[in-house]
């Protein structure tokens, strides 16, 4: 499951993942989108939630908190 929505000039792109034990995790995208083009910031929350839409909503709601800063340096962020 995967849902894609804007977010103060940003693009937030959040997928779930089902675990061996049935929970799910969920792994999200920030796009960082200008003139040059755009740099994307991965983040993989390992938590194991109940439902795909659990999952996803949390992937949403961190990627919410975070600001310019704080995607330099997040929850196993990788940028590419």
């Amino acid at each position: 499951m995967t849902r894609r929505e804007g977010y103060k000039g940003y693009v937030i792109v959040a997928r779930s993942h089902e675990l061996q034990d049935g929970g799910f995790s969920a792994e999200f995208f920030i796009e960082e989108h200008d003139a040059d083009g755009v740099m994307e910031t991965d983040f993989y929350l390992p938590n194991s939630l109940p439902t795909q839409e659990s999952a996803i909503d949390a992937g949403i709601q961190v990627a919410r908190q975070k600001d310019r800063r704080g995607l330099r340096a997040g929850i196993s962020g990788v940028n590419r």
